[in-house]
């Protein structure tokens, strides 16, 4: 019996052990870190806009990784924003566009360089254009000759 004693001893002995060993994973898993950025429905929008070339549902998904990193308290993925200013600036939005590149710009400062040239590019182009409409007549003042 001496045997049987020792087993039940060594078994008392273990349960604190395997009790110590569990008790800590637990605590390391409610203390996980905190992802970094909310990535969402980011990749989704890239999917829909390159793969199956579907700008509608890239914006959808695009917004809403915007939304749910704004609403949960998460920070917002790099190049979302300007992603989405491309989309919007393809669909002729270019105020919104500018919008979000500056956007880019602050949440990532090194993103700025590139977010500075393409918001001169796209505001030289309005101005371009803003030109030529006040150069050409509108089609209600072309005066037909007799």
């Amino acid at each position: 019996m001496k045997g049987a004693g020792a087993l039940l001893a060594g078994g008392r002995r273990r349960a604190p052990a395997c009790a110590l060993v569990v008790t800590c994973a637990v605590v390391s898993a409610g203390c996980a870190p905190k992802p970094l950025y909310s990535w969402n429905e980011y990749e989704e929008s890239l999917h829909a806009r390159y793969v199956t070339n579907d700008p509608a549902q890239a914006r959808i998904a695009l917004e809403a990784a915007i939304q749910y990193a704004q609403q949960s308290g998460g920070r917002i993925p790099p190049g979302v924003c300007a992603e989405y200013g491309f989309l919007l600036l393809q669909n002729g939005d270019s105020a919104r566009a500018i919008e979000l590149f500056k956007q880019e710009a602050r949440l990532f400062p090194e993103a700025k360089p590139l977010m500075d040239r393409l918001i001169a590019k796209v505001q030289e182009k309005q101005e371009k254009q803003a030109q030529q409409a006040q150069a050409s007549p509108a089609p209600d003042e072309v005066k037909e000759e007799p």
